[in-house]
């Protein structure tokens, strides 16, 4: 697949990655790690409490993330995911990792990826950035956050590989030979 293209929207705890054959979340901070960083900035305050958070992202906290039990397995490539999968960024599929635009995370952060025939609706709001109806029946809503700087080129690229209709960004179901310009 040496054709991948990717746009990728970074937010603080994770990045949302957009390829014609899935859309991708890279967590980059667990929810614990979010709470904690929360913490300092309430107790600390002012202007170093920011800083002191800030300086935490960067490092990680003592104990590090909560872990998330996943079993090891032979991701298949991208084009042949049919569901919804969640595997390590180790174990993410090797046509990904060697891109340079693939996001550098720690090893064991989890990467979930939504494949085209696992979605039966996408739509993309400004408020609440990507969001996912899903074929299955449990869990079907799923809300990908997209910063606004990020929002025209996500949108570009839901439109181009048949994300969204053509009409204008709103919700539409995906086509799997649609190829807007």
């Amino acid at each position: 697949m040496d054709s991948t293209r990717l746009t990728i929207s970074r937010a603080y705890a994770q990045y949302t990655i957009v390829t014609d054959h899935a859309i991708i979340r890279v967590e980059r901070r667990s929810e614990e790690e979010q709470r904690q960083a929360s913490a300092i900035v309430l107790a600390v305050g002012g202007i170093v409490g920011p800083v002191l958070a800030a300086i935490t992202d960067r490092i990680g906290m003592p104990g590090g993330p909560t872990r998330l039990y996943l079993r090891p397995r032979d991701m298949p490539p991208l084009a042949e995911i049919i569901d919804v999968m969640t595997c390590w960024a180790a174990e993410a599929p090797a046509e990904l990792t060697a891109l340079v635009e693939w996001p550098r995370v720690e090893p064991y952060r989890p990467v979930t990826f939504y494949p085209r025939a696992a979605i039966a609706k996408v739509g993309l709001s400004r408020w609440r950035g990507i969001e996912l109806t899903l074929k299955r029946e449990a869990a079907r809503e799923v809300v990908l956050p997209i910063p606004p700087w990020y929002q025209a080129r996500v949108r570009l690229h839901l439109a181009r590989a048949g994300y969204l209709s053509q009409g204008g960004g709103g919700s539409a179901a995906p086509s799997a030979t649609a190829e807007h310009s």
